[in-house]
């Protein structure tokens, strides 16, 4: 009799935590791309780009702070926390370019090498799992430092995707993951100093 009273408490218990599970680890944006209170270089080991900065096609990044924006990506199953937003489109044949920068620059040192996965988020519902695009890549041009230019085997159709640059420095690495919106008709922008025109 015991233990039927304890299987009764269990069961609505386990069933309240399983429909509150998905809600609390979500969790607001400004709460998923909160940079760690810690000191020093823990500041940055949630690696959600507070220790880096990036520009694509000239701008800056800046942080994806738009609630509902936030929690129409996060809905699509790609498995990255999307903190970062270019605020205009940029061409499927963007530059990119990175330095250590943010709440703790020295954490990168100078940069080795950048690396990029492609998620195509136009057509995708909420729930849906998504994977990478085979055959995008970014190249260095010339000084690893300097320009990198995103190359694709298939051209990329004009939409919103979530690009997600991994940035390694010789003391370590940060990751940005960036919304935003290709555009195939638009020529790559400004490269800055020492790039490609």
């Amino acid at each position: 009799m015991r233990m039927m009273r304890i299987e009764t408490r269990i069961v609505p218990l386990l069933a309240a935590l399983l429909l509150t599970g998905p809600a609390l680890s979500s969790g607001p944006q400004s709460k998923r791309c909160a940079a760690n209170d810690a000191k020093g270089e823990m500041m940055c080991v949630h690696r959600n780009g507070h220790c880096a900065e990036l520009t694509i096609d000239g701008p800056k990044t800046v942080p994806l702070t738009d609630e509902a924006t936030a929690a129409r990506i996060h809905a699509i199953k790609h498995g990255e926390d999307v903190c970062w937003m270019s605020t205009k489109p940029v061409s499927t044949r963007l530059w990119a370019s990175a330095k250590a920068g943010g709440i703790f620059p020295s954490f990168l040192g100078k940069i080795e090498k950048l690396s990029v996965n492609a998620y195509r988020l136009d057509g995708a519902k909420p729930g849906d799992r998504l994977s990478s695009l085979n055959g995008v890549r970014i190249v260095a041009d010339g000084d690893p430092g300097g320009m990198w230019r995103l190359t694709a085997e298939k051209p990329l159709a004009k939409g919103e995707y979530v690009l997600v640059f991994r940035i390694f420095g010789v003391g370590n690495w940060d990751r940005q993951a960036v919304l935003v919106n290709l555009d195939p008709a638009l020529k790559p922008g400004p490269t800055g100093n020492g790039g490609p025109s």
